[in-house]
């Protein structure tokens, strides 16, 4: 009883953490669909022009690809981890370090999306500069309203 308990408890920190990870840094996932559908917001919204879309474009497929490769060297981690918990004596190092390098990683996946903003707004008018500006900053309080709204139904329960 005690050892499935640990289990849960372990696998519910695990999974939380995924879940805070990707609540705070958004999907992973992004379909070609997504990803046509942002860049054709950037378009209309800031105004880029063919180059910059263009250009956009393949950085956004090329860090996809890159990406695709962290994700599932993230879904063997996870695997390693789960593994690793249904034992009787589960190694709290090994789990550690497996999170610390599955966080390593999407740290990497985060900062390479990162670049990509800056190297965009290093090809925009300044213009183009304020427009995406005002388009974060709307971004952020969809974001923030989502949250609150998530807290008012959590509340409620």
């Amino acid at each position: 009883m005690n050892k499935k308990i640990l289990v849960l408890v372990c696998a519910m920190i695990v999974f939380s953490g995924m879940a805070a990870n990707a609540f705070t840094f958004g999907p992973r996932i992004r379909s070609e669909l997504k990803q046509e559908a942002r860049i054709d917001r950037l378009t209309k919204e800031i105004g880029l022009t063919e180059g910059q879309k263009e250009k956009y474009l393949a950085e956004a497929k090329q860090i996809e690809e890159e990406t695709k490769a962290i994700r599932a060297k993230n879904k063997d981690l996870f695997a390693e981890i789960e593994k690793e918990l249904l034992k009787d004596n589960p190694d709290t190092k090994l789990i550690r370090s497996k999170i610390q390098e599955i966080s390593q990683n999407n740290a990497q996946t985060q900062f390479k999306r990162i670049e990509q903003l800056i190297q965009l707004r290093k090809e925009l008018s300044p213009e183009q500069k304020t427009k995406l500006e005002e388009m974060i900053k709307k971004g952020k309080e969809k974001g923030k309203e989502k949250i609150e709204n998530h807290k008012k139904i959590n509340d409620k329960k």
